[in-house]
């Protein structure tokens, strides 16, 4: 079984959730956004999301205030290209692979917090 990309959305404390292709940072190289991206086996109408937060390296450094830190279900970019963040999700999600949905999403889960991950 293989995985397949199937979207994504910004989640916004204060905006809500909104389409990904709608949203540019003010600066794109100084930036931080909490997004869902959602992947389901190929082939399927089905998908669960994952949460991940993506962010520039400049961003998560400041962030840390020089303590030691994860990076834990972040993606980092030096500068946000919405084109770019979308075939590296479908990349990732196409490059992973096992004999079941479960072991499926636990490769995910190295990207973004699986919203079963309880399950591992």
């Amino acid at each position: 079984m293989r995985a397949q990309y199937k979207g994504s959305r910004i989640l916004d404390v204060n905006a809500g959730a909104f389409a990904l292709d709608e949203w540019g940072p003010r600066d794109a190289t100084d930036f931080s956004i909490t997004i869902d991206f959602y992947a389901g086996p190929q082939g399927s109408n089905t998908a669960d999301a994952f949460t991940a937060t993506v962010c520039s390296p400049n961003w998560f450094l400041r962030s840390q205030n020089g303590k030691v830190f994860s990076g834990e279900n972040v993606i980092f970019m030096p500068r946000f290209d919405y084109v770019e963040l979308e075939r590296f999700l479908t990349d990732r999600c196409a490059d992973a692979e096992g004999e079941t949905w479960d072991a499926v999403a636990a490769q995910l889960t190295r990207l973004g917090r699986w919203e079963f991950d309880y399950r591992l």
